[in-house]
């Protein structure tokens, strides 16, 4: 008898679930974070090839940098701000998760622009 009321009660829930509308459940990430990304890393590029012919002037008024010693300076300074997204990359994916990652590198990146 209580065999009997366990399945009625499996066939009752089970009919229950067969017309509850599924709620389809969107995944993190893919397509709709790709434009936001792409923005952020368009703009800071715009940025730093921007800077560039304004900073060698800067170095060699201010600092009496040669051409040559002045150019080394930028050429790191372009390949460590090249490297930067691997860098985050790396951390975003083993640590902090993407939002918080570009949000931390967008903020950081416009703290340190405020401060020129």
């Amino acid at each position: 008898m209580e065999e009997k009321k366990t399945e009625e009660l499996a066939n009752q829930s089970e009919m229950e679930n067969q017309h509850k509308p599924r709620i389809r459940r969107r995944s993190k990430g893919g397509l709709i974070t790709i434009p936001f990304i792409i923005g952020n890393e368009a703009i800071e590029k715009v940025a730093s090839y921007g800077l560039i012919p304004n900073m060698i002037l800067y170095l060699m008024k201010d600092y009496h940098i040669g051409v040559a010693k002045g150019t080394n300076i930028l050429f790191f300074w372009q390949a460590a701000t090249n490297f930067m997204p691997l860098l985050a990359a790396f951390l975003s994916d083993s640590y902090f998760g993407r939002f918080l990652t570009i949000g931390f590198a967008s903020i950081s990146s416009f703290l340190v622009t405020l401060s020129f």
